[in-house]
Order: structure tokens, then C-alpha cells, then sequence
């Protein structure tokens, strides 16, 4: 190099020392752990969790609607049970069941098809001032109606809101959706926020002390129940019979993060085969659970309060997040799980 581009290298240097002086060192602090400290704040806790399903809500809906829907093998596959934070499954005449799908923050384009009204069905939608939502109802139910203060719509009285799907048969063709079922409740003024007191949940819970559970079964009149456990997921897959339970529209398989069993008193009183459920009082419960098992019992004090289901120490089940199937099982009507070394049935 000559001498002459000597002090043109260094006036060069002094001019990019002066630069870095004058901006500041803008590495990272580093923290006594040794990692780099940065200005993105630490992930926020959600402000609420859904009390029907514990999942991260930045604010909570109104109230819930329980829809009943129709569970022959004429409305199989049904729409938008899957998406419902709660899905009950409910003896009815016949020897077959009904599905209560509630929804708080679960939305749904299409659900059905909805059918009609049972004193026992809306007895369930009170624990969670649920806008009821049916398509008719029983002799007794019109007395429930009539003698119960309950917000409830009757498509057969008030048809915005629902619709037939062409491709199928009445009555199992009757359909409706959140957006359009709300449109509805809106109109009427109920509306209102209520306070609900939800399940326990419980996303970091280790129940290895619990005996694994890999398959569940529900032997119904109508057909065998049979819930897989798959645990990639933490979800037990429903099968009916040996085929997959799937969603009409979106094809997905019916699961469940977890299922109660519960088992309940049930009395014929009529020749259609109506029946009265006995949901009051106490009686076995059983949870399944991230693929383990833990007994227990349910209690009810009255309507106006919701199911209480408390492990064999008396203190109440935690749930994993997600969907859970209530399943109220008559007294006579068997179920099994399979563990990894045994068969248990009761």
C-alpha cells in the first residue's frame, strides 16, 4: 500500500469507530441464564376459560343453547355435533337415544336434524340457562312448558332460524345453525349474560396412578357404543358398532377429550315408551380421561344447580380441555373398558 492511501484508510477507520460510538451497542442484554434477553413479552394467560370446555377465551359468550338432536339411524350422520362444547347422550323411547348439544363459544354453520322436546332433555339445559332449541315435544313436555319458566324455541311455532335439507326425509331432515338460532334469540331479548359455574379443567394433569384405559363401551339397545383411545391425540374416537361415527359435513370422526359415564334411574310410563329420568339425587359415575379411569359419583341437589361428578375421594373430577360426552347410562344397560392387562364390565 503507499504512503499515500495511508491516511485515507485511516480517516476510514476513525469515521466507522465514531459511528458505532455514537448508536450505542445494540446487542441483546444478556440474563443470568445466558440467553439473550429481547423485548417480546412472555405469552399471556388467557383472560377466561370456557366453563363448559376450559378453552382459551379473550371474552365470554352470553349463554349457551342446548339443541336436541336426532340420534335414529335415519338422521345418521348428523351436522355440527362436533363442534359443541358439551354433547350429551340421553336415553329416549324405543330403546334408541338423543343427543343435548351445547353451545357456548362452539359455533356451528349446520346442526341436526333437531327433533322434540322431553321434560328430562330441558331439565339438563337449566344447568346452563341454555336457550333450549327443539322441533315439537311430548304430552309432558307441553305440562313442563306450561308450568316452567324456560326461553325456549319451538321451530313448529317459530320457523326463522331453521331449515329442511330436501335431500332427506321428515321429520329427520330439520336443521339450524349458531348464527341463525342467535339471530333468533336476539329478537326475543334473551340475550342476557349469565353466570356459569363450569366443570374443573385441568390441562397439566398426570394420572398415571390411574389405570389405563384403551377402549370404552356402552352396550345401548340401539347399538354398541365404543370409544378408542388414540394417544397422539389425548382423544377417544366413537364408534357405533365396529364403523366410525362421522360428522355429515365435514367428515371428521365424532371424539371426545373426555367421557363421563353416569348412571341414572330410568321408569317406562307410558305405551309410546316414554320415559322419566331420575336426575336428582345421586348415583356412579365413571371418567375417562387422557386415556385413564377414575371412578366416582354424581350428585345433583336440584334443577336450578348444576351435576356435581366427585372422584371416590370426594373431590370434584378435573377434566383435560376439550369436548366431553356425558353418556346417562339406565341402571341395566352394561358398559366395559378394556385396559392393558385386563377386561372390566359392570
Amino acid at each position: 500500500m503507499g504512503k499515500a492511501a495511508l491516511p485515507k484508510v485511516l480517516l476510514g477507520i476513525a469515521l466507522i469507530s465514531f459511528f458505532l460510538c455514537a448508536c450505542g451497542d445494540k446487542s441483546l442484554p444478556v440474563s443470568e441464564s445466558g440467553f439473550s434477553e429481547s423485548n417480546v413479552e412472555p405469552e399471556k394467560p388467557p383472560v377466561y376459560r370456557c366453563p363448559l370446555d376450559g378453552a382459551p377465551l379473550d371474552e365470554l359468550p352470553v349463554r349457551p343453547v342446548a339443541i336436541v338432536i336426532d340420534n335414529m339411524p335415519a338422521a345418521w350422520p348428523q351436522s355440527g355435533v362436533n363442534q359443541a362444547d358439551i354433547v350429551y347422550e340421553i336415553p329416549a323411547e324405543g330403546g334408541i337415544t338423543r343427543f343435548l348439544a351445547v353451545f357456548f363459544h362452539g359455533e356451528a354453520e349446520k346442526i341436526g336434524p333437531v327433533r322434540s322436546a322431553r321434560p328430562y332433555l330441558m331439565d339438563i339445559a337449566r344447568e346452563w340457562e341454555a336457550v333450549f332449541i327443539h322441533c315439537g315435544e311430548s304430552p309432558q313436555a307441553q305440562v313442563y312448558f306450561k308450568e316452567k319458566d324456560i326461553d325456549h324455541i319451538n321451530e313448529m311455532f317459530h320457523p326463522p332460524g331453521f331449515w329442511r335439507d330436501k335431500s332427506r326425509r321428515a321429520p329427520n331432515n330439520l336443521y339450524t345453525g349458531t348464527k341463525e338460532i342467535w339471530a333468533e334469540i336476539e329478537k326475543k331479548g334473551w340475550d342476557r349474560q349469565v353466570d356459569i359455574e363450569g366443570f374443573h379443567f385441568d390441562d397439566t394433569l398426570k394420572p398415571e396412578e390411574n389405570e389405563p384405559v384403551h377402549e370404552v363401551t356402552v352396550k345401548y339397545p340401539y347399538r354398541n357404543v365404543i370409544y378408542k383411545y388414540d394417544a397422539s391425540s389425548g382423544l377417544y374416537h366413537r364408534f357405533l358398532g365396529n364403523k366410525p361415527q362421522l360428522d355429515s359435513e365435514t367428515g371428521d370422526q365424532y371424539s371426545a377429550a373426555n367421557i363421563l359415564i353416569q348412571e341414572v334411574g330410568t321408569k317406562v310410563f307410558d305405551q309410546e315408551g316414554r320415559m322419566e329420568i331420575d336426575l336428582l339425587g345421586k348415583g356412579n359415575a365413571i371418567l375417562f380421561s387422557q386415556g385413564r379411569v377414575f371412578n366416582g359419583m354424581w350428585k345433583k341437589d336440584s334443577f336450578s344447580k348444576r351435576t356435581y361428578f366427585t372422584d371416590d375421594k370426594g373431590e370434584e373430577f378435573r377434566l383435560a380441555p376439550g369436548q366431553t360426552w356425558i353418556l346417562l347410562k339406565p341402571k341395566n344397560t352394561v358398559y366395559e373398558y378394556s385396559t392393558l392387562w385386563q377386561e372390566n364390565s359392570q
